[in-house]
């Protein structure tokens, strides 16, 4: 013979397994949901923008992108342009992006040649106002950070003159990106190295 009791208490059980189970499922798909959309954020250095080219730029936009700002395209990989600047001298600029199937690898560089005058530039000359959001940006993805990582990556305090990382040198950051940045008023360097896979 059934006990009531016993059938009533098995299916109070049952719903309570239910029930639990209900909850764990739909906590699990919360969870997996916060885990794809925090994981479709890309890192800052994935699109900030050097010379208009991000890690992003699918690589067939970057020849037009490159040349609308008067960059002659040198070969798959080198882009450079000239300007004139004071005392006889060029401003060169120089974009490199080198791309394999696991990686890409943005570089800027932009130098003085030529002329008479080798006299140094003047000490409150500041980084020219069309690199300046690209280095500032760059600086803050690496700086933007605790003073205990600040201090492991040389973050040097930024100057209207003068921004530095790691004292110039190529900085891994994480498992998939590097950086170098050395900005001034008479030359610039930027790197920034991103793997594909993130």
């Amino acid at each position: 013979m059934n006990n009531p009791y016993v059938h009533n208490s098995k299916r109070a059980c049952l719903r309570a397994r239910a029930g639990i189970w209900g909850f764990a499922a739909i906590l699990l798909m919360a969870i997996q949901g916060l885990a794809v959309a925090t994981g479709s954020q890309k890192h800052p250095l994935t699109v900030i923008e050097i010379a208009g080219v991000s890690l992003a730029t699918p690589a067939e936009k970057i020849p037009d992108i490159l040349q609308a700002q008067g960059y002659t395209q040198v070969n798959s990989s080198l882009y450079t342009k000239s300007e004139p600047a004071p005392n006889g001298r060029s401003t060169v600029y120089r974009v490199e992006i080198d791309d394999t199937v696991t990686s890409r690898e943005l570089g800027y560089f932009r130098s003085l040649t030529g002329g008479r005058n080798k006299s140094p530039s003047s000490r409150d000359a500041t980084i020219p106002d069309s690199e300046i959001a690209m280095v500032r940006q760059l600086y803050d993805a690496v700086c933007n950070v605790s003073e205990d990582l600040q201090s492991e990556r040389n973050c040097q305090p930024p100057q209207p003159a003068s921004m530095m990382i790691n004292h110039g040198m190529m900085l891994t950051v994480d498992a998939n990106h590097s950086v170098l940045l050395k900005a001034s008023d008479s030359s610039t360097s930027v790197v920034v190295r991103g793997s594909r896979v993130e």
